[in-house]
């Protein structure tokens, strides 16, 4: 997915970096990691996955149902027990079973075998799986304002972000490497885990926490979405890798997770080049150049890149008014889904413990893990608004907030699609003029309208919009010069690669296209609260 560090971490890349609009996956900041080869089972669950047999599906539909139902204000659960896995667990018993005998029925064939992937291009794909895990920890990778109390901070306001660190050991030589970055970590920037923070932007949750207690739950929220990261995060994942004029070695990775200070607030940032997110369609053909585009790649430096400039701009017009959703069916789709993913992340590890003849014992060990995970899975979706949840859609919420969470859920459906949100270094042949080159941009607009009027908010950037920006023509050829897909393809080729990611794995998300009610609550406007309608289009820019 990734290439770079974001844009708008320009100021803490280092001198050679920062000129770039994304340094290249394949220039990494330590020279002997550029060139090193895992060998390696994948991290992230191969699709399609087991969520995909048809069977499978069905019974894990009964089991998120049933659970949310019994976990309902409505679900007549007893005021005086407690909502616990432990309690829950026979009233669940009957679908639990069922998905787990499924489960043991479908045939071997499902795992995946160790392939070779160069670090370059692991590097990436371990940010798409951190960011994918959990809104705030996007949010947190790519920088945040917050407050930061410590005896060296005394309260005062911080940009700070997450900084993934990948570290790889063999032969008693250790490798870091800072993920977002793509250069040797600075420690010296790093907070001690007992300094408290607070995080100031958008909904974000502001309750003031030690950064120990923050980072041991995002380590869980990463955990539970992507299984294939918790070795990583403990005791270390095996593998082998390649590095020149060296045989292959047993190496075991680690990825650990700090909190950075990054600036004082208010501190001077070097605007956005005007060409991050361009509005035309492609270069003139007077104005275009062959000299081959400086970024093939891209990191969430270029996703978060497309971020709103400025606070200043991010509650202008209708960004500060508030929206409900009022389509209770809708509602529960994404709610619903977002439980059943949690919970296909971990159908492989459930059905390789099922293989054979289990004892008694081991088939208990194996509804107790199915009823931990469904409860995780039904916490983020039920309940009062808060970390790493999903339940925002039940009230009330700032436009101004609702654009970026839209955004990571269109980012989390895939790797690639979150490649197509930061740009991707390509050329593109419309019909009727030469080949441009540049950065190829899936644009997501999502559009909101009253009987009186409609607005148009770029997720880009969190911009209105007088207009659609000018799409590439569906018939205009696309070459992607680096990226795991690429090859020659329509721009509807295209298209339809990102409909099927979006219909796949976040089907409320793609039901937008065909729009959903809302009340649109205008502060500024005499009518108050009046009846809408949102809508979300996507086209492809250069």
């Amino acid at each position: 997915m990734v290439s770079s560090a974001v844009r708008s971490l320009t100021p803490w890349l280092p001198p050679e970096t920062a000129g770039l609009s994304g340094a290249t996956a394949s220039t990494l900041g330590n020279p002997v990691l550029n060139h090193t080869v895992c060998r390696m089972v994948p991290l992230a669950m191969e699709r399609p996955g087991l969520e995909r047999v048809p069977a499978v599906a069905i019974a894990l539909g009964q089991l998120v149902k049933q659970s949310l139902a019994l976990r309902s204000p409505t679900g007549g659960w007893p005021a005086d027990l407690p909502q616990t896995p432990e309690n829950l667990a026979p009233y669940l018993s009957e679908e639990t079973g069922e998905l787990l005998e499924i489960l043991a029925a479908v045939e071997p064939g499902l795992e995946c075998d160790r392939t070779l992937v160069p670090v370059p291009t692991l590097v990436p794909h371990l940010l798409w799986m951190l960011a994918s895990s959990g809104y705030e920890i996007m949010r947190l990778i790519e920088g945040v304002q917050a407050h930061i109390h410590s005896p060296e901070a005394q309260g005062a306001a911080y940009v700070i972000r997450l900084v993934p660190v990948l570290v790889i050991t063999v032969d008693g030589a250790s490798y870091a490497l800072d993920l977002v970055t793509q250069t040797d970590p600075v420690p010296t920037l790093y907070l001690p885990e007992s300094s408290e923070i607070r995080l100031l932007e958008n909904d974000l949750d502001s309750q003031p926490r030690p950064w120990g207690d923050l980072l041991t739950k995002i380590a869980q929220q990463v955990s539970d979405h992507q299984p294939g990261l918790a070795a990583l995060l403990g005791d270390g994942g095996q593998v082998d890798i390649l590095q020149p004029w060296q045989p292959w070695q047993p190496a075991t990775l680690h990825l650990h997770l700090h909190l950075a200070e990054m600036a004082v607030q208010g501190q001077a940032q070097p605007a956005l080049a005007a060409s991050a997110v361009p509005e035309a369609l492609y270069l003139p053909p007077p104005s275009w150049s062959s000299t081959p585009a400086t970024t093939p790649s891209f990191t969430l430096d270029d996703f978060a890149s497309t971020l709103v400039d400025g606070p200043g701009d991010a509650t202008t017009g209708v960004l500060g008014d508030w929206l409900t959703f009022t389509d209770e069916r809708w509602v529960q789709t994404l709610l619903t889904t977002s439980a059943q993913r949690l919970i296909a992340q971990h159908l492989p590890q459930l059905w390789s413990g099922l293989a054979g003849d289990l004892t008694a014992e081991q088939r208990s060990h194996r509804e107790t893990v199915c009823n931990r995970i469904t409860y995780r899975a039904a916490d983020l979706v039920q309940g009062a608004n808060g970390l790493f949840k999903h339940t925002f859609v039940h009230e009330p919420v700032l436009v101004a907030d609702l654009w970026p969470r839209l955004r990571w859920y269109l980012a989390q459906s895939s790797e690639r699609v979150m490649q197509l949100l930061g740009g991707v270094s390509a050329q593109v042949l419309p019909p009727g003029l030469s080949w441009q080159q540049g950065s190829l941009y899936l644009r997501p607009l999502m559009q909101l309208t009253t009987p009186q009027r409609s607005w148009i908010v770029d997720l880009s950037r969190g911009r209105l919009l007088p207009t659609s920006p000018q799409a590439l023509p569906g018939d205009a050829a696309v070459d992607v010069t680096d990226a795991p897909w690429r090859g020659q393809l329509s721009v509807a080729e295209l298209a339809t690669l990102v409909d099927h990611d979006l219909t796949t794995f976040t089907p409320a998300i793609a039901a937008l296209r065909q729009g959903t009610p809302i009340h649109l609550h205008r502060l500024d406007a005499e009518a108050g609260c009046q009846l809408g309608q949102l809508t979300l289009n996507w086209c492809f820019t250069l």
